[in-house]
């Protein structure tokens, strides 16, 4: 399946998700899922962060 997603959407998807997810911790409100979510989000992300031992 393809995730990718346009930039823009992204931002202002993951702005939301990253809002509702705060307070879902702080409730501890389906933990298991709002975790499973989270990696879903990072996964589709058009700006992945590159890391240090991966810089050539």
């Amino acid at each position: 399946m393809d995730n990718r997603i346009p930039s823009l959407q992204y931002t202002h998807f993951a702005d939301a998700f990253w809002r509702f997810s705060s307070l879902a911790k702080q409730y501890h409100f389906y933990d298991e899922e709002v975790a499973r979510m989270k990696q879903s989000m990072l996964d589709m992300n058009p700006f992945p962060r590159q890391r240090k031992d991966d810089a050539k």
